[in-house]
């Protein structure tokens, strides 16, 4: 459906603050979501009344800037965090992005607080399962690290170029679906790294 082009006529019509956008919807034979974008659009959005009757203009905020990766112009909000990427294609091929992921602070996940949180009735029992089997693994590999990672792979997510993870050999949802206790799986001998690809092949086969 081709859009409607706003003459010159129509943009002083909806930029008389005293039309409601109800109003202007019927008489455009749109919805009122239409109403409002061409408002924003043309900075012409009716102001908010305040306690005394008056209103407040509305002010464009917004700015155009460039994707950090693709120089595509993308319109952001200077008030938020500026949005650099255009996309999560280009958001997730940016280095910057992937070492500030690296550098995220997840001690949290250690903490006593997270595991009661994680343990809360709706969870269900795999989860609770799985949750303890991690928790305990990455306790393991900070003690064990020289022999489980002697060669320093990096752990990341998934989709992170060489990137490695810390696997179970014996697989988590074999240990749960034969009640083998989470301390046994979380064993040295039962730990270690694999690239991110490789990794993700194993879970798709659960």
């Amino acid at each position: 459906m081709p859009r409607y082009k706003l003459t010159d006529k129509d943009i002083e019509l909806i930029s008389d603050k005293q039309k409601t956008a109800k109003e202007l919807s019927e008489h455009f034979g749109c919805g009122t979501a239409t109403i409002n974008r061409w408002r924003q659009q043309y900075n012409v959005m009716p102001g908010r009344g305040s306690k005394k009757g008056k209103s407040r203009p509305h002010q464009k905020t917004g700015v155009d800037i460039s994707c950090k990766m693709c120089d595509t112009i993308i319109y952001v909000i200077p008030s938020r965090d500026q949005k650099k990427y255009c996309s999560r294609e280009c958001m997730h091929g940016d280095p910057d992005y992937i070492r500030m992921l690296k550098e995220i602070d997840r001690s949290y996940t250690q903490t006593e607080e997270f595991a009661l949180k994680q343990s809360k009735p709706d969870t269900d029992a795999y989860k609770k399962y799985a949750g303890k089997v991690h928790r305990l693994s990455d306790k393991v590999y900070e003690q064990n690290i020289d022999i489980i990672n002697p060669e320093r792979h990096t752990r990341t997510l998934a989709g992170v170029e060489g990137g490695w993870q810390l696997d179970h050999i014996v697989e988590v949802r074999f240990g749960f679906n034969n009640n083998i206790p989470p301390e046994v799986l979380a064993e040295v001998d039962n730990l270690r790294m694999l690239p991110w690809k490789d990794n993700l092949k194993r879970n798709r086969k659960k």
